[in-house]
C-alpha cells in the first residue's frame, strides 16, 4: 500500500484539504471558503475536513503538510496578510494535540511549490532549483541539496531603485508592478495583459516601459543566481501567459547580468503543476516528511 498524507492548501480565498498518496494522486478532497480573521475557527474547519477526508479514504493520519499564504519558519506560522488578523497563531500545538501520531510540516505556499516541482515537477532530480510565481505579486521558493529552504524567502520584497526612489521589487516587476511602472511614466493601463498586447503591437511608448521592466526582472533573477546558483527555475503565475513576448529577452538579460561569475546558466521553464498545485505542494511536504 502506498504511503499517504493529509494535504492542506490554505489560501486567502479557498481552503482545500485532501488525502494524497506518494505519487500525489488525490484520494479524497474537500473545498470550502477560507475562514479569515478568526484563526481558532480556521483551525476547527481544518480539523473537521481532515477527519472527513481521512475517513472517506480510509487511511490513518500519519503525516500532515500545510501550504499557507504567509510567513512560516520551522513550522511556526507568522503573518498571513491575506487571512486577516492571523499573525503568529500557534497552529503547531493544536495539530500536535489532535494528531499526536502525525508528522507535521508547514510552509509558505511558494516554498511548498518549490519542493513539489523538485520532487515531481519540471525540476525533478535537480539538486538546486527554485520556483518563482509572477502574478499580482512575486513569490519565491528555493530547494538546495533536494531540501526545501525553510525560511521566508520574500523575493518580491527585495528592494530596487527607480528614478531616485526605492521600491519593493514586486511593486515594479510583478503583474501589478507593470501597471505601477506604467503609471510612474504617465501611462494608464488596466492589466498586464493589456501591456503585453501593446508590446505585441509594437507600441513605442510601451516598448520603452517594457525595456525597463524586463531589464529589472532580469537583474532580479541574476541576483537570485548569485545567492543560490540554481540549476533551473520553475515559473508560474499570470504573467507567464505572455511568455512569448518576454521569456527570451528575460533569459538573455538574466544570464548577461552574471556572465562573469561562471555559475550555472539561468534556465527558466514553465512549472509543471498548475491545477491543484496547492494540494500537490502541501502533499509533497507531508510525504517528504513521512519518508525521511
Amino acid at each position: 500500500m502506498k504511503n499517504t498524507a493529509i494535504a492542506i492548501d490554505c489560501g486567502g480565498t479557498n481552503l482545500r484539504v485532501a488525502v494524497v498518496d506518494e505519487d500525489l494522486n488525490i484520494l479524497s478532497v474537500r473545498r470550502t471558503p477560507t475562514v479569515t480573521d478568526n484563526p481558532n475557527m480556521l483551525y476547527s474547519r481544518m480539523h473537521e475536513l481532515i477527519d472527513e477526508v481521512a475517513a472517506e479514504a480510509n487511511v490513518p493520519v500519519l503525516a500532515i503538510g500545510m501550504s499557507i499564504c504567509g510567513i512560516v519558519v520551522h513550522n511556526h506560522v507568522g503573518k498571513c496578510g491575506n487571512l486577516g488578523i492571523i499573525d503568529g497563531f500557534d497552529f503547531l500545538s493544536l495539530f500536535q494535540r489532535d494528531y499526536p501520531q502525525a508528522r507535521l510540516k508547514f510552509a509558505n505556499d511558494a516554498n511548498c511549490s518549490a519542493l513539489v516541482e523538485a520532487l515531481k515537477g519540471v525540476n525533478k532530480d535537480l539538486r538546486d532549483s527554485a520556483f518563482v510565481t509572477i502574478s499580482s505579486g512575486i513569490g519565491l521558493g528555493v530547494v538546495h541539496n533536494m531540501e526545501m529552504i525553510d525560511l521566508p524567502l520574500e523575493g518580491g520584497r527585495l528592494m530596487q531603485e527607480y528614478e531616485g526612489k526605492y521600491y519593493e521589487s514586486e511593486f515594479l516587476l510583478s503583474g501589478n508592478g507593470i501597471i505601477h511602472l506604467c503609471s510612474l511614466n504617465g501611462i494608464d493601463i488596466a492589466s498586464a495583459k493589456e501591456f503585453f498586447d501593446g508590446i505585441r503591437a509594437k507600441d513605442a511608448k510601451l516598448m520603452e516601459i517594457y525595456n525597463i521592466w524586463v531589464k529589472g526582472l532580469g537583474i532580479w533573477f541574476g541576483n537570485l543566481q548569485l545567492l543560490f546558483d540554481c540549476e533551473q527555475y520553475a515559473l508560474s503565475g499570470g504573467v507567464m501567459k505572455s511568455k512569448d513576448v518576454f521569456l527570451d529577452d528575460l533569459t538573455r538579460i538574466a544570464n548577461a547580468s552574471v556572465a562573469s561569475w561562471h555559475l550555472h546558466p539561468i534556465v527558466l521553464k514553465d512549472a509543471a503543476f498548475k491545477q491543484d498545485v496547492g494540494i500537490a505542494a502541501a502533499g509533497s511536504l507531508g510525504i517528504h516528511e513521512l519518508l525521511k
